[in-house]
């Protein structure tokens, strides 16, 4: 994306540890949904592959759309069965209560009793395959597109609600914001590295760094740094590139501050391990959150 990974805040989302309709899931569905989650889980892992590399980029995004499609496809369909219980089970509640009336005026309480034992068991059974779903769901969970053009505290209920209804605890949430010129590490480049941290990939992966701001300089005032504020690090190691883009300026700027680097090696890289219990948010200037917010 277009966000600035330097500037940073990191907030709990807290949802309750189970959802307040349980997911009851059949044998058939559970070992349905299992094969697709799976399925989707390998194309996640290819599509991210093929985007690292600037010539299968494309194929790669087409791939992750794919996968995002068919688990929501699954989402849809757990949500319809979730729904469709709850109203089967609202209309017999009371068919049940005048059955078990009948029942212990014909046989004895024991017999009544088991007979609630095995209902009981059953719905125990559903709920664990429900559970075993809703983990394996969050697991597949790639983003968030309905937060798209939501203003930030909007899409946070939005990812809360997401949660909850799945049955699942606390995520870390990562807000990324742009920076401005005022802020604190204003004077800071970031160069994103590939996944083993020895070259530098950039955003896009084509070795491309790019610094948003123009430079004060403290001589000559304010200048454009590189070429239009980017630099080609192509090949080169974050080192290598760091060393490059600080001799655009070697003096400090009005402020006394000067040009320094941030390494930033994406998740999955060496000490960056990814994690399905943090999500990125991508807040604009506007306060609203223009791509979908990620799991990683």
């Amino acid at each position: 994306g277009n966000h600035d990974e330097y500037a940073r805040t990191v907030l709990t989302v807290q949802a309750p540890s189970f959802p307040r309709t349980a997911l009851g899931i059949n044998e058939d569905d559970h070992e349905m949904v299992t094969s697709v989650l799976t399925s989707t889980r390998a194309m996640i892992d290819t599509a991210r592959v093929l985007i690292m590399n600037e010539g299968t980029m494309e194929e790669g995004q087409e791939m992750m759309a794919q996968a995002n499609s068919m688990f929501r496809e699954v989402k849809d369909h757990l949500m319809m069965r979730q729904y469709e219980k709850k109203q089967k089970e609202d209309a017999m509640a009371a068919e049940k209560e005048v059955l078990r009336d009948l029942l212990r005026e014909k046989y004895s309480q024991q017999d009544v009793e088991e007979a609630n034992v095995e209902d009981v068991k059953k719905a125990q059974e559903d709920s664990k395959r429900g559970l075993d779903v809703a983990r394996k769901m969050y697991e597949t969970m790639i983003s968030f597109p309905e937060c798209l053009e939501q203003f930030f505290e909007v899409c946070l209920k939005i990812i809360n609600e997401e949660l909850d209804s799945l049955g699942l605890s606390s995520v870390e949430v990562v807000v990324h914001e742009k920076r401005n010129a005022d802020q604190e590490g204003y004077n800071k480049v970031v160069i994103v590295t590939n996944e083993l941290a020895d070259r530098v990939a950039g955003k896009a992966g084509d070795g491309i760094v790019d610094y948003p701001f123009m430079w004060n300089d403290a001589k000559v005032g304010f200048v454009n740094l590189g070429v239009d504020g980017k630099w080609n690090c192509s090949n080169k190691t974050p080192y290598e590139c760091c060393v490059h883009i600080r001799e655009s300026a070697p003096g400090p700027d009005a402020n006394g501050k000067y040009l320094e680097c941030h390494i930033f090696v994406p998740f999955g890289g060496v000490g960056n391990d990814r994690r399905n219990d943090r999500i990125f948010i991508n807040v604009s200037p506007d306060g609203r959150v223009h791509e979908a917010p990620q799991i990683q």
